[in-house]
């Protein structure tokens, strides 16, 4: 009897060792897919959060694009009219000149003055650029490729030209105050630049060659920088209306 128990132990060994290699196997496969569902978790996290990270930036970056192109409208519309008040008023520098280079007594004194109140009159250009500044404070121009934030970035570029010759043609003329102060009533260009009627006495005190010269070439001067601020517009203006294209190529925006 004692023979058959053992040969019942010992049969008995096999299936328990067995049963154990077999516990032993499923617990190192357990903790192996659960390591691999972990790790395909944390990747599939990555990738779902990428993703919505995409879709946020190209969603943000159509906004910005809306944005800037109502500035550039703005900047275009603001443009012509620079070029447009800068050309009107160099055709009449040009008629002032040709008169006070006439004998003086051929001089229209009322048309003197009309001529004077034009060449202290400005019409600086003030640019709208109040997206692309938030976009290059906040990083987010890198929402765009990169031929888009070159145009914005060479746009910005000329933005800084343009104003700097509006601040050279105020130059010119506050120079020129002085030296007119001497010869007009400025009483009188005051009342013609509101278009007020004329009621103080219109004098020309020009003494001689000497101080007319001076008073051509301050004039003149003013002239210049005109010629050139008018240039930074119209380069402006082209600058504006190629990355107004861009955008609208881009964004499929009107």
């Amino acid at each position: 009897m004692e023979e058959n128990q053992t040969s019942e132990n010992q049969q008995d060994l096999p299936a328990n060792a067995l049963t154990n290699f077999m516990n032993k196997r499923n617990w190192k496969s357990y903790f192996k897919e659960f390591f691999m569902l972990f790790f395909l978790a944390i990747s599939l996290g990555f990738f779902v959060e990428n993703q919505r990270e995409s879709y946020v930036e190209k969603k943000s970056a159509e906004i910005l694009a809306h944005s800037m192109l109502e500035d550039l409208k703005q900047d275009r519309i603001a443009l012509e009219e620079s070029i447009r008040f800068v050309k009107e008023k160099d055709l009449a520098v040009e008629n002032f000149l040709q008169m006070i280079h006439a004998p003086e007594k051929s001089w229209d004194t009322l048309a003197f003055y009309k001529s004077m109140t034009t060449v202290f009159t400005t019409f600086p250009f003030s640019p709208t650029d109040g997206t692309y500044a938030q976009m290059k404070s906040s990083g987010t121009l890198r929402y765009f490729n990169q031929m888009l934030v070159n145009k914005m970035n060479a746009y910005d570029n000329q933005l800084k030209k343009t104003v700097f010759r509006d601040e050279t043609v105020e130059k010119a003329e506050w120079e020129l105050v002085p030296v007119a102060a001497t010869l007009v009533n400025f009483e009188v260009t005051g009342e013609l630049r509101f278009s007020k009627p004329v009621t103080k006495e219109m004098y020309i005190k020009i003494k001689d060659k000497n101080m007319l010269d001076v008073f051509i070439n301050k004039v003149v001067t003013v002239r210049t920088m005109m010629g050139r601020s008018l240039q930074e517009y119209e380069e402006q203006l082209k600058s504006a209306e190629a990355l107004v294209n861009l955008l609208q190529t881009e964004y499929q925006q009107e």
